[in-house]
């Protein structure tokens, strides 16, 4: 007897890396490619349809991605959805688990995973670190705009679906989401007592444990509560020298990139006579953890001499005149990830608290109208310390590139929508209201003083107030004008202030005082019209090809941190997406196949950037220019037997900026003129395989093992060798036992199966050196977990 639920459940939509090491020259080198695994996939599913008669379609996946419930293969969008019981099987905990599961979407973690990482889709993406920014990525939680970027970095727990939208949502989401959007939606109360719990051990004593429990509370009263706590010693020892390079003691032995966090979330479902219900929510975090260590490097084969091979200065094996080390972390060119050396006195930290609340109010009326309304607040506090150079502390002596960031934010949204249904048509509109408020401060941790020279003028705070408020009115309007033909038409028209003041105080080598503050107060208006041209053609029951003309904005603003040049302080105009795509959504060999494609090209105006040229200038935020990008995505899932699921994903990416502007990294000059965009591989493919093992009355034994790739890359903006990093591929291994019943399973796994080294970041700091941050290492465990 096969106790396995219908594939389906566990196949939602997953977008996969691909089956191709090798790297293509072009985008359209690789469709050939496409075309094959396609070929291979459909040939395996009919050589096994005496087996596959007894499976049934693929379930119904359900997503809200047009503001309304709606079968994810009648949604003319490229959307990649994942159910709560996919996410369970595939082992994710945090949310950047799911990018390696989504065609053309990347990231880099500028201070370690933990912190706001900043997410990639087709190219797009925040290429700062100013906490001023929001992200052309926009962040949604249960239909809540999260407009602060540190607050990304979210545990996964009790959650209904995950659904990613990719390309510009400038309509019915619209708010800076140029590139798309990621949409987490936890799960409701319900009408019949639920319960559940887990509990994760592993690697580096890590401890996770969530539970639920959701139900009535009387007539009419739903609610629902979970939880989930994540405990995990540091996987980076502290290993900095006892006395540093001048002399000093250094402390030594902290756990870095350790996780102690914990997550809630309780909602209340109150209905309100027959045609309406209250939903109200409360949901928070606390994250008390150790910062990232960097791998510090230098990039000379000896001081003064020649310039080493990026191999070489990624495994350390480089030294520094600015520093006269042999390699500026260890000797013997043999980094290793999990030992990394930090200076900062006392350790490194990283603090994020989180609070929110927003109450959902439905009401349907007669004729299929239905009202909505979602009021939320949400607030954010941060505190963290990075390490940049690696230089040790002590007596009097402190470093110069070590530093604090702290942000206090606060944020109101209101949002009304009225949607409409009938034959022919579904239309929605809407009113949008945004109020955000951050307070942020950028210092070193103490008064320094530079053992050298005055020409570093980092010893500074910089504080920063923003004010954004901002008001939307959108549409959009479906009408289906023949059987098979629905023509769709969108707009958002967008009216925003934002309101800086800032101050910078810089102290110099030997100068008991601070020099005159740097004080700027300005102020930003933009409006925008932006939105959507669609048509739908439904050829075949079971087949959706559509194309679609979208268009997004991001809006303009200031940069609150290493404005050491005067320029720095100038506000930066907003960007503005177009988009052209064509997709089809199909399915075959009666319905146990599905693949879901998308080819697009799009141009970025004004495309906004971070550049970084020495240590004495400091940064800039400006529009770097504009980027033309094209590509190709592709979704397919297959129920190739009874007890054997594939899930395989591939994107294919081009990106080309066309600039006028340059920076300087290590003594040379860089243009941007025809470089690609950062963490925006050629090609990234992805694959899952699961084979289930019935077991009779003693219930299902599940076999699982997923991959993914992503061709080489560059990790910043301006295309520089030192960032440069190799394609590679991270697989995983799982095994799992399930009850008869559902109620019991327990898993065993192994994440990062080979052990690969790789950065998610890489900066150059000084005429000579840098540092990158490693991704995590091979980790184990094992999942035990219950319902009720």
């Amino acid at each position: 007897m096969n106790s396995r639920k219908p594939a389906t459940d566990a196949i939602t939509s997953f977008p996969h890396r691909g089956l191709i090491p090798a790297k293509q020259t072009s985008v359209a080198a690789n469709l050939f490619k496409l075309s094959r695994l396609g070929a291979a996939i459909v040939a395996v599913s009919m050589l096994s349809g005496s087996v596959l008669a007894a499976q049934s379609v693929l379930e119904e996946v359900i997503v809200t991605a047009q503001k309304r419930d709606q079968d994810l293969q009648d949604v003319s969008i490229a959307v990649s959805a994942f159910s709560g019981a996919a996410i369970e099987k595939m082992g994710f905990e945090e949310g950047l688990d799911i990018i390696a599961q989504v065609p053309n979407m990347n990231f880099f973690a500028i201070f370690g995973e933990a912190s706001s990482p900043s997410i990639s889709l087709r190219g797009i993406s925040l290429v700062n670190y100013s906490d001023s920014w929001e992200a052309p990525i926009a962040m949604y939680v249960d239909d809540v705009y999260r407009g602060n970027p540190a607050g990304s970095a979210i545990q996964l727990f009790d959650l209904q679906r995950v659904e990613v939208l990719r390309g510009p949502q400038g309509t019915l989401y619209g708010r800076n989401a140029t590139g798309g959007l990621v949409h987490y939606i936890s799960r409701e109360p319900t009408d019949k007592l639920e319960a559940a719990a887990s509990l994760r051990l592993g690697s580096y004593s890590e401890r996770i444990v969530d539970g639920m429990v959701s139900g009535p509370i009387s007539d009419g009263v739903r609610g629902r509560v979970a939880f989930k706590y994540n405990n995990t010693d540091g996987w980076q020892n502290n290993n900095a020298d006892p006395v540093n390079d001048y002399g000093y003691p250094v402390d030594t032995g902290q756990d870095l990139n350790e996780t102690d966090s914990f997550g809630y979330r309780a909602k209340l479902a109150i209905d309100i006579g027959p045609d309406g219900e209250l939903l109200l929510d409360v949901h928070g975090s606390q994250a008390d953890q150790a910062s990232v260590g960097f791998a510090h490097m230098g990039y000379l084969e000896s001081a003064g001499g020649a310039t080493c091979s990026t191999s070489r200065i990624h495994k350390g094996a480089c030294t520094s005149a600015t520093f006269a080390t042999t390699g500026i972390e260890q000797a013997g060119g043999d980094f290793n990830p999990e030992d990394v050396s930090s200076s900062v006195s006392g350790g490194l930290d990283t603090e994020i608290d989180t609070f929110g609340a927003s109450a959902r109010l439905r009401w349907g009326f007669a004729n299929g109208l239905d009202f909505t309304s979602i009021t939320a607040y949400e607030s954010l506090d941060k505190y963290l310390q990075d390490d940049g150079d690696g230089v040790g502390s002590g007596a009097g002596f402190d470093v110069f590139f070590d530093e604090e960031y702290t942000s206090d934010a606060e944020q109101w949204s209101q949002e009304f929508r009225l949607t409409k249904a009938d034959d022919t048509t579904n239309w929605v509109v809407g009113l949008y209201l945004y109020d955000d408020e951050r307070d942020m401060r950028t210092q070193n941790p103490t008064e320094v003083e530079f053992a050298d020279a005055a020409s570093f003028d980092f010893a500074h705070r910089e504080d920063a107030l923003l004010e954004t408020q901002s008001v939307a009115l959108f549409g959009q309007w479906e009408w289906g004008f023949a059987e098979t033909m629905t023509l769709i038409l969108g707009a958002r028209y967008t009216d925003e202030e934002r309101d800086f003041d800032y101050v910078r105080n810089v102290s110099y080598y030997n100068s008991p005082t601070t020099t005159t503050p740097t004080r700027v107060k300005d102020s930003i208006s933009e409006d925008n019209v932006s939105g959507r041209l669609g048509l739908d053609w439904r050829p075949l029951d079971d087949t959706l090809i559509y194309a679609s003309l979208a268009t997004g904005f991001r809006s303009g603003g200031f940069s609150a941190s290493y404005n050491s040049v005067p320029e720095a302080l100038d506000p930066v105009d907003s960007e503005n997406m177009t988009n052209f795509e064509v997709g089809l959504k199909t399915a075959f060999a009666d319905g146990r196949v599905r693949l879901n494609s998308a080819v697009y090209a799009y141009e970025l105006e004004d495309f906004q950037a971070q550049l970084f040229d020495t240590l004495a200038s400091g940064s800039r935020i400006l529009n770097a220019g504009d980027v033309t990008g094209y590509g190709l995505e592709a979704e397919l899932t297959a129920q190739v037997s009874q007890n054997f699921e594939l899930i395989a994903g591939l994107g294919l990416l081009s990106t080309e900026m066309e600039s006028d502007k340059s920076s300087r990294v290590a003594g040379d000059d860089y243009e941007y003129d025809g470089i690609e965009l950062p963490s925006a591989p050629e090609l990234s493919y992805n694959l899952v395989a699961r084979y289930y093992i019935p077991l009779g009355n003693m219930g299902e034994l599940t076999l699982q093992g997923d991959y993914a790739w992503q061709d080489d890359h560059f990790l910043q903006v301006e295309n520089d060798p030192y960032s440069h990093h190799d394609g590679y591929g991270i697989g995983n291994a799982k095994v799992a036992w399930g009850s008869l019943d559902g109620r019991y399973s327990v898993e065993l796994f192994v994440n990062n199966l080979t052990d690969e080294e790789y950065f998610t970041y890489q900066n150059t700091l000084g005429e000579d050196w840098g540092y990158g941050v490693w991704g995590k290492p091979r980790t184990y465990g094992a999942r035990f977990a219950w319902k009720l």
